[in-house]
């Protein structure tokens, strides 16, 4: 896990149009409409990812702060997505909350993934007992994407957001998550990244990636500590892949001293966390059917 922005996770909007001219619905697609729907898009997915982060109605100064945009532009955004059921406005406070409507969009990808009930609230309370920022990545192209981070007590915890990427080869979670790959896959994907990357510490830092795996491996989980003081560390364990779960994992990061100090403590705790999972849908099922008889009369 090392310092860094989202500013490289580059995608245009020629590439997600397919083409600068294409056949939409009633009109062609201009290159400036492609361009508008997909920052409408971003915005709408940032702004659930904030809510998912604040775990609380917001006004529309908070979103406008904290999506980076005007006023007018988050008030529009709100304004469209409670027109379709997805934002409830409380009148007495004129904040904006998700409606449910919004948490049965992937209930079923948990219910495949064989992830219990609740475990959001069992990533909190990981992150309560170490005293911790916990998170969950996924493998997105060359980068590790922080889907759900719960953030440590402290203001110094909190140092990686929901939604922002670091390249594979640069973070403890992407090492996790590169274990099953070849030596020689992870050194093609080093190369790949200080190619692509602006970031001149994600390049300086890839080459190190192949010893951090092979290091991974043979612990059984993941680290990687920042060279200097104000640099960040993480530790992080890779779930089964079973079904749609599939290149996921779940780490700890906070400051690269406290971390490196605390990873005799961490690294066990993390480790039964993940082997305490359903494998897979058909273990879970198993697992409850299991339950059900032990507490039935």
């Amino acid at each position: 896990m090392t310092d860094g922005t989202d500013s490289d996770l580059g995608l245009s909007a020629v590439a997600l149009a397919g083409a600068e001219m294409g056949e939409f619905p009633g009109h062609p697609l201009r290159l400036d409409d492609a361009e508008n729907m997909l920052k409408s898009s971003f915005r709408t997915m940032a702004l659930f990812e904030f809510f998912a982060d604040l775990q609380r109605p917001a006004s529309i100064g908070e979103i406008a702060e904290n999506l980076n945009m005007p006023q007018s532009s988050a008030s529009a955004l709100a304004k469209s997505l409670q027109d379709s059921g997805y934002l409830e406005r409380d009148v007495a406070s004129r904040a904006f909350y998700p409606t449910l409507r919004v948490s049965f969009l992937g209930d079923w990808l948990l219910k495949m993934a064989g992830l219990p009930e609740g475990f959001a609230d069992n990533l909190a309370r990981l992150s309560e007992t170490l005293g911790e920022t916990v998170f969950l990545a996924m493998r997105n192209g060359i980068y590790s994407q922080y889907i759900y981070t719960h953030h440590g007590a402290g203001p110094v915890r909190k140092h990686v957001e929901t939604g922002s990427v670091r390249p594979l080869v640069c973070a403890a979670t992407g090492y996790a998550m590169l274990i099953g790959d070849t030596d020689t896959d992870i050194g093609k994907l080093v190369r790949r990244t200080i190619h692509e990357v602006d970031n001149p510490f994600w390049k300086e830092t890839a080459p190190a990636a192949v010893e951090g795996v092979q290091t991974a491996r043979a612990k059984g989980y993941a680290v990687a500590i920042g060279p200097t003081r104000a640099s960040t560390g993480g530790i992080a364990v890779a779930l089964p892949s079973r079904g749609v779960r599939r290149n996921l994992c779940v780490g700890v990061g906070g400051p690269a001293e406290e971390i490196a100090a605390k990873e005799a403590e961490i690294a066990p705790v993390l480790r039964g966390f993940v082997a305490g999972l359903p494998r897979s849908i058909e273990d879970a099922i198993l697992g409850r059917a299991a339950l059900s008889r032990l507490v039935s009369p």
